[in-house]
Formats: structure tokens, sequence, C-alpha cells
């Protein structure tokens, strides 16, 4: 074989390489994140203390133990609503496990109860997206800084539950339950945080409705802005400046429990013109192709692609050194 088609061959299979242990400017495997994602809708409707999202709970923990990990679990009865929440959490060793700042990523993967009662919707919502992308990158993340890029800080991945209004119009007392539950023990935990919640848990970073085939971020309105700067410098060193803070909305989410215990909190979010007519949304502007499938039976795994889950991930790679720059200051 001559040399140069020696070379052109070598290329070929160095670029096979990269892209089956890869995806899109980062270590994210995206078809990784999607077999995630399949297995995840495959459970069915896993609104809050249901079986089905005891199976996903399941399903994470194992995922995360095949990696060496230790998820932990935090299950309790919620007092007023009667329901079982489980929250899901695993740390990644920084230099300091016992004492050094932590970086905290998190996603809920309960999914909008809709089961027709008190005034909700009657559909049959698997939440591809809204409760699956998310908990699906944050699981090949864990691989991806377990076997490939050691985090210099703490690093926990958060797996929330309760995350969805109970009611199906959003009511900020019967939403967020996990989230808050888990700031407020914590905050009380004096083995973790004997100096309090901030003196080791310097930011947190929340990922919901990721995994459209047209993805974007918006700009939230009650997002750290240092933070928010952040991502949108990490995201130009992608080549994805196109993607970030094109829009702004304000969504209550889960950032907004720790940002209540002064954590610097952001929220990664595709929300802007996914929500259908019928639900009040606007609108995409012409030639946008932003497809509505918040809270309706279109919240399918069709609606995404691996390119997408690879993109959202591997923003939060390239955004690692300057969040653990801001969590060492």
């Amino acid at each position: 074989m001559a040399r140069s088609n020696l070379y052109v061959l070598l290329l070929a299979l160095l670029s096979a390489a990269l892209v089956s242990c890869g995806g899109p400017s980062g270590p994210v495997d995206g078809k990784a994140a999607m077999a995630h994602v399949e297995k995840l809708v495959g459970f069915g409707p896993r609104p809050a203390g249901s079986d089905a999202l005891g199976k996903t709970a399941d399903y994470i923990c194992s995922e995360l133990e095949k990696l060496g990990l230790e998820p932990k679990r935090q299950e309790w009865m919620h007092e007023k609503e009667k329901i079982l929440l489980r929250n899901l959490w695993v740390q990644i060793d920084g230099p300091d496990p016992v004492n050094g700042p932590i970086l905290c990523f998190g996603a809920h993967y309960d999914t909008k109860l809709a089961d027709g009662k008190e005034g909700r919707e009657d559909i049959h919502f698997v939440g591809a997206i809204d409760g699956g992308g998310g908990p699906a990158v944050l699981l090949e993340l864990a691989r991806v800084l377990v076997k490939e890029r050691k985090p210099s800080v703490n690093v926990w991945l958060y797996f929330i539950d309760g995350e969805e209004s109970i009611d199906w119009h959003w009511n900020d007392k019967r939403a967020l339950l996990g989230s808050r539950h888990f700031v407020k023990t914590m905050s009380e935990d004096k083995t973790l945080f004997p100096n309090g919640l901030k003196s080791r848990l310097k930011a947190f970073v929340n990922i919901d409705l990721i995994g459209d085939r047209n993805i974007k971020f918006d700009r939230d309105g009650n997002s750290h802005k240092g933070l928010q700067e952040l991502f949108a410098r990490a995201a130009a060193e992608m080549g994805e400046s196109e993607r970030m803070y094109r829009y702004s909305s304000s969504f209550g989410d889960d950032h907004q429990s720790f940002s209540a215990y002064g954590i610097p909190s952001v929220l990664l979010i595709d929300f802007q013109y996914r929500v259908p007519k019928e639900l009040g949304g606007q609108p995409a502007p012409p030639g946008t192709d932003y497809v509505a499938w918040w809270h309706t039976p279109g919240d399918t795994i069709d609606k995404m692609s691996p390119e997408a889950l690879a993109i959202t991930g591997n923003l939060l790679v390239q955004a690692m050194p300057a969040l653990e720059d801001f969590c060492r200051k």
C-alpha cells in the first residue's frame, strides 16, 4: 500500500474511533445517552411516587454502580401529598472528597402527572425530553468524569424527584418538592457541611427539557448571570453560539431551590416555543422549525437526537474548567 493511501486510511480509522467514543465537540457519547433515554421511556409514565419511577431509580443507581460509584438514595413520604419521593445523588471525588468544594449538576427524572384527576389532562405522557433527556446526559457525564476527565473539585450528580407540579397548571406549593427537601436536609447535615451549605456547595447547574433535534438553550431570568456567561463562552469555544441565549424565559425550576439557600445556580433549558398553542404557547418565528411538545403526548423519543444530547453533555464538559475555578474561589 502506498504511504499516502496508508495515511488516509489511518486518518479515517482515527476519525471513526473519535466518533464512536464521543459526540460533537467532546467526549460525551450521544448514542450512549440516547440508549439511556430509551430505557427510561421504556418504563412508561414516571410521575412522582409511581412504581415506574421506582424502577427508574433502580436503573439509574445500577448504571452508576457499574462505574464503581456509590449512589445515595434519599427517600421520604411527603407529609402533605402522601407520596413517596426519591432523590438520588452521587459524588465523583475531587482531590479532597471530605472537605473540598462541590460542584453539583442536577436534572429531574420524574414526569408530569397526567391521570385525568383534579383538573389534570388525561394523556399518555412518557416525557422523553421532559424527564428523560436530562438524567440520561448526567449518566453519560458520570462515565466521562470517572473514565476520561477527572474533576479537580468534588462533583455531585443529582437526580431530582418531584420537580413537576402536581396540579396541571404550575403551582409553586405543589412543585419542586424533591429539590426543596434536598437542599433543606443538606443544609442541616453537619457532617457534610459543618460550616454551612455555602461553605462547600459552590454552584448548581440544572439541565431540563433537553434533547430536541433542533436544540437551543434559553436565557433564564432566574439564573446567576456569571454562570450564564460562563456557559456562553463554553458554547462559543465549541462553535455552538447560535444555540445559546437567542431567546429568554423565566421558568420555575429546581435551580431556584438552590438559589433560595444562596447557592449560585444556573438553568440550561430549551423552553421557549416548545409550548403548544392550546397550552398558551406562542408560535415559533418563521424558519426556526421549533417543535412544540411540552406536556403533550408528543414528547416522545422520535423528537430527539443523539447529537443534541451530546451537545448538552459536551457543553457541561467544556465549561468544567471554568466551573471548577468558580468553585475554588
